[in-house]
């Protein structure tokens, strides 16, 4: 079965992924990082009990360490988008645990911050990933004693996810924003009016300057899920639409250029033999930027590609080989390869 991120999705050349985090605490336990092991046990138990198997089958557990996560010659991105960026769940994973369906695009991550966190996880354009991870919160808050205060809403060791305790993330490209003078600094008052944030996917090394943004919510308490949702909408709209507006600008203002940017994007994509991170994410924005220009139609490669290898290439985790080395760029190339061959 084919991962979540690598389906067709809703607004795909603006919109790489939309992902709803619901977080929940049980009440009589301390809070993951204050937690003993014989808690744990305790807690993971309940849990286990809870979780709806038919819904989330899979589960990562300490004793599954190991099991793919190490291999040299793989991006692993299956494993470090279930297990979150940098592996950061990794650091004390015996107090870890993951239920997730075969797709992973649904999963209860446990001891990851909060007790519970339910996620559900959609390539492209999906505000409906919100009711999907609810039905899951729902049923856990019936079977267990969720820590919730009337006048607070739901508790949480972060503050600001205090009350609805709901996270709404989408992940854009937006390659033209980013090259436009002014166009990011009139995006962020954009996003501020409506009450959310926006901040790079990465703030430095090879992708910090790739173009990849993380769009979510600020306010969890005094809002509603569908406040937030709604609010959501309207903001994504606005920014696929100044995207394209701003690709078709750039597209067009100097279309030689452009397209010869795109031609030589393509070309070290599909036939390098290495290739940094850097260096594909830069290629990658061309195609985005000037794909839907290409009246000559030499360079065949679909949005459901170029989705996938950005999100490879945000999200690739190497553990064995150092990420910056001759090998790492080599298996990169490879695998960017054997991708694009699949659309000659």
């Amino acid at each position: 079965m084919s991962m979540w991120y690598e389906r067709f999705g809703k607004e795909q050349d603006v919109v790489l992924s939309t992902k709803a985090f619901i977080v929940r605490n049980i009440k009589g336990y301390n809070f993951p990082d204050k937690m003993s092991d014989s808690d744990f046990d305790s807690l993971t138990e309940q849990i286990d009990k809870a979780v709806d198997k038919s819904v989330t089958g899979n589960v990562w557990s300490p004793n599954a360490l190991g099991s793919g996560t190490e291999s040299g010659d793989s991006l692993l991105t299956p494993e470090s988008q279930l297990f979150g960026m940098n592996m950061t769940l990794l650091r004390h994973p015996e107090h870890k645990r993951i239920y997730y369906n075969d797709d992973a695009g649904l999963s209860v991550v446990v001891g990851s911050g909060e007790h519970l966190t339910v996620r559900a996880m959609a390539a492209g354009y999906e505000p409906s990933v919100y009711s999907k991870a609810e039905a899951i919160a729902v049923d856990l808050e019936r079977k267990l004693d969720m820590a919730y205060s009337d006048r607070y809403g739901f508790l949480t060791s972060n503050l600001k996810l205090t009350g609805t305790g709901f996270k709404m993330l989408y992940t854009v490209a937006i390659p033209a924003i980013s090259k436009s003078n002014g166009a990011l600094t009139t995006l962020r008052q954009r996003v501020g009016q409506y009450y959310w944030d926006i901040y790079p996917f990465a703030e430095q090394g090879e992708l910090g300057n790739s173009g990849v943004y993380i769009i979510t919510n600020v306010s969890t308490m005094g809002v509603s899920e569908d406040e937030i949702i709604k609010r959501g909408e309207k903001l994504l709209n606005d920014i696929i639409q100044f995207e394209r507006a701003l690709r078709e600008k750039v597209a067009t203002k100097n279309k030689i250029q452009t397209s010869d940017m795109y031609g030589r994007a393509y070309g070290l994509l599909r036939y390098a033999s290495t290739i940094s991170r850097k260096e594909a994410i830069d290629a990658l924005s061309w195609l985005r930027v000037f794909k839907e220009y290409d009246d000559q139609g030499e360079v065949n490669v679909s949005w459901e590609k170029i989705n996938k290898l950005t999100q490879d290439v945000c999200w690739e985790f190497i553990p064995t080989i150092k990420r910056g080395s001759a090998d790492a760029a080599a298996i990169r190339a490879a695998k960017i390869k054997t991708i694009l061959k699949g659309d000659d």
